[in-house]
Order: structure tokens, then C-alpha cells, then sequence
């Protein structure tokens, strides 16, 4: 993991971890799963992820969905010293205690690089269009 860094951590999610992805937001279809908490360990590398997908989704622009990531860091201080152990005990750096500050940027631009843009990333991964329309009208509206 040290070598490929945080940011290609989360662009291999994208790559690999499509039904995962799907999977993750499908919950965003229907009122029914709402309200919801997404989390991982520290809350930021695959929640990051999967938060700035359906934020995506929603149009918001990528200067508020990078606002909202970096968030997380504030959030992370009490729980620092502790993660940082953990993080030393499996041979990472400090950096992989926060946020990376390009992820959001990288993830917008793989998305348009690899697959053409969001709606053809999400194709690939099977959440077609009307799934996309459900995610709109569940949190939008």
C-alpha cells in the first residue's frame, strides 16, 4: 500500500471494487434506507470515496465536495495519537492518518480520463441511469 500512496489506493477502489461501489450506493435509492451512516475505519479513504461519488451524482461541484473531505481531518484529531500507532504498527506514514489533499481532484479526473466521465464510470459498474435518477430524487427532493 505505502508505495501506491492514499490517492492510488482510492483510484484502485474505483478500478476494482465496482460491485462494492454499486452495492454501497444502491442504499441511496429509496427513502426507505434513510437516514443512513456510511463509515469505514477512520472514515475517510472509502466513505471519502463513496460520499464524493453520491455527491457527484447529485451535481454538487467538486470545490464543495473537497470542502466536505477535508472535514474529516478536524474529525480525526481526537482519535490521532491512537491511529497513528496503528498506522506505524503496519509499517504506513503519517500521511495515511488524514485526508490527501489532491483525492477528490484525482478521483474527478481518473473518472474522466479512464471511463469518459461519472454516468460512463457508473454504467461500468452496473448503476445504470434510473438508479442515478432514484439517488437524485431520494436525497434531492
Amino acid at each position: 500500500m505505502l508505495p501506491r500512496g492514499l490517492v492510488r489506493l482510492g483510484l484502485d477502489t474505483l478500478d476494482h471494487c465496482g460491485s462494492e461501489i454499486h452495492e454501497a450506493l444502491s442504499f441511496y435509492t429509496s427513502p426507505q434506507t434513510l437516514p443512513s451512516i456510511i463509515h469505514c475505519t477512520q472514515g475517510k479513504d472509502r466513505t471519502g470515496l463513496i460520499c464524493a461519488l453520491v455527491l457527484m451524482i447529485l451535481g454538487i461541484p467538486r470545490a464543495a465536495i473537497e470542502h466536505d473531505y477535508f472535514l474529516t481531518d478536524a474529525e480525526l484529531m481526537p482519535s490521532r495519537p491512537q491511529m497513528l500507532i496503528e498506522i506505524h504498527e503496519i509499517g504506513l506514514t503519517d500521511e495515511w492518518a488524514g485526508t490527501a489533499k489532491d483525492m477528490i481532484l484525482s478521483i474527478e479526473s481518473h473518472i474522466n480520463d479512464n471511463y469518459g466521465g461519472l454516468d460512463n464510470y457508473l454504467d461500468s459498474i452496473g448503476f445504470d441511469q434510473q438508479q442515478r435518477t432514484k439517488v437524485r430524487e431520494t436525497l434531492l427532493f
